[in-house]
């Protein structure tokens, strides 16, 4: 502290005065507040207290109507339940009833099914039977027919082979009549060239003779001489003509006699080798009407014991459809029983419970009352400002700096005046820093001096 904090000190001097007259000031100004906030506090206790208790009984009115309109609720929607659970059962009866009467009209399905099953087959197996009684009187029809049929052409073979002899012995016939016919013809043109030539002949030997007797008639000499030798060379000449000419005649004669011959025979051969071919053919018929018709008999017979095969078949594929359906009836009746007792489960399923009556909820209590606490006037308390040290602690550094400075100028002093000065300062001193422990103390130095009384 300065010199002036001590000297205020010593004078008694509160600097703290104007601190504490704030603090007095602000103290009042809450202790105010506090109590407008007091009132506000009792005021809106009071109203916090009576909407409390209203709101206590509203909330508990209120229950008590919700209440009872619950009430009135659950008994409606047990009526609601029980009319369910009866409309339920209704259905639940009546899907019952059509389950039956869907059994009995897919039963009644499944054997009628198996009824128009055996009519359908007993209708296949009239028509079966008319078939096979139709197939057997076709095929003895056709063998019939067949064997009539061979019959007649064999018979018509025969005829034709009858009238085809006698065509042939008639071709014969005029083979035989054409040859001895040609024979007599040729021989005739033979004998008419013959009687020719001789007539030429003795044509030609009687103009020899007239050239002859001519030339002997003439002169005697070489030319009588070669008049008769010319005479009697063409004379001679044409002899030999006449006999090559008829030479010629008969060898022509004799190969158109030989020719004709040949063709007769060839003729007849033909006629012959057609003879045997119409006997052939005639037998060959025969075999082959018997065969055609043996083949017919038993083509007849195959067809007729396959449709007899048929028909056995048939039969058992429409016996072994009748098992097949008949186990099926079973496999199905057997079905629709499992397919009613599953449509018995799924409507004993959808069938609603028997609605149960539960207590209604207790009726409504009234809460507890609160407990309301009444507000106080609460203490105010002003915080202490910052204050200014008055007591020795405070002052003591600077009476330390006095008493230093004041030890200093005393030994100047001494210096200055001698041992004598000092002594009595040195007292002072001593005097000053024994009653050190009394300063500050009330009474000491006067009332002002010491710590503030608040």
């Amino acid at each position: 502290m300065s010199l002036g904090g001590v000297i205020n000190w010593i004078s008694g001097d509160d600097p703290n005065k104007e601190a504490r007259a704030a603090e007095r000031d602000a103290k009042k100004a809450a202790k105010k507040q506090a109590r407008a906030d007091y009132s506000y506090a009792k005021e809106l206790h009071e109203a916090e207290k009576k909407d409390y208790f209203a709101n206590r009984e509203f909330a508990y009115n209120t229950a008590v109507t919700n209440w009872e309109y619950g009430k009135k609720i659950q008994d409606y929607q047990y009526a609601q339940s029980l009319a369910v659970y009866e409309k339920s059962e209704d259905i639940y009866e009546g899907q019952i009833d059509y389950n039956k009467q869907a059994e009995a009209t897919a039963v009644s399905d499944q054997e009628a099914s198996i009824q128009d099953l055996a009519l359908s087959q007993a209708f296949q197996r009239e028509a079966m039977k008319a078939d096979l009684e139709n197939e057997i009187k076709l095929q003895t029809t056709d063998l019939a027919n067949k064997i009539k049929s061979e019959s007649f052409n064999v018979m018509t073979e025969i005829k034709s082979a009858g009238i085809n002899k006698l065509e042939q012995g008639a071709k014969l016939y005029g083979i035989k009549s054409g040859r001895r016919i040609g024979t007599e013809s040729v021989q005739q043109a033979l004998n008419e060239i013959t009687k020719k030539n001789t007539f030429e002949k003795e044509a030609k030997f009687i103009e020899s003779l007239q050239k002859s007797g001519k030339a002997a008639l003439g002169q005697a000499g070489v030319s009588r001489e070669k008049s008769l030798q010319s005479t009697a060379a063409s004379a001679f000449r044409d002899l030999v003509v006449l006999d090559s000419s008829l030479s010629g005649s008969r060898n022509k004669a004799a190969v158109d006699l030989l020719k004709l011959q040949v063709d007769a025979s060839i003729a007849e051969t033909q006629v012959g080798l057609n003879l045997d071919r119409i006997r052939l053919g005639v037998t060959t018929a025969q075999e082959r009407s018997k065969l055609n018709i043996n083949a017919a008999q038993e083509q007849a017979q195959l067809r007729i014991n396959a449709a007899q095969d048929e028909v056995k078949y048939n039969n058992k594929i429409l016996d072994a459809n009748m098992q097949s359906a008949t186990s099926q009836m079973i496999r199905n009746i057997d079905q629709i029983a499992l397919q009613k007792q599953g449509a018995d489960l799924q409507a004993q399923a959808n069938l609603n419970l028997f609605p149960e009556e539960f207590d209604y909820a207790p009726e409504p209590q009234m809460t507890p009352e609160r407990t309301f606490v009444k507000p106080i006037m609460r203490e105010v308390y002003i915080p202490k400002g910052p204050r200014v040290d008055t007591g020795f602690s405070s002052v003591a550094p600077g009476l330390l700096q006095i008493a230093s400075t004041a030890i200093g100028a005393a030994g100047s002093i001494k210096n200055l005046f001698g041992a004598g000065a000092a002594g009595g300062f040195n007292t002072a001193t001593t005097a000053l820093g024994s009653g050190g422990g009394s300063i500050g103390g009330v009474g000491t130095f006067g009332p002002n001096f010491g710590f503030p009384v608040t």
